[in-house]
């Protein structure tokens, strides 16, 4: 099984999700934990999961 590791906490995960969480910035893949903080920032914006297992 395939991991990434979290760009705000550091921490490897096989589920990441894609979200950019400034205007005009690079997307970036984050834990489940750290997804669901940056869902109240107002520049929050989610674009897909990424998962490590494929079938």
């Amino acid at each position: 099984m395939k991991t990434k590791i979290c760009e705000i906490c550091s921490i490897a995960a096989d589920t990441m999700f894609r979200v950019q969480i400034a205007t005009g910035k690079n997307w970036i893949f984050v834990c489940q934990s750290c997804c669901e903080k940056s869902k109240s920032l107002t520049q929050y914006k989610y674009g897909g999961t990424w998962k490590g297992k494929r079938h």
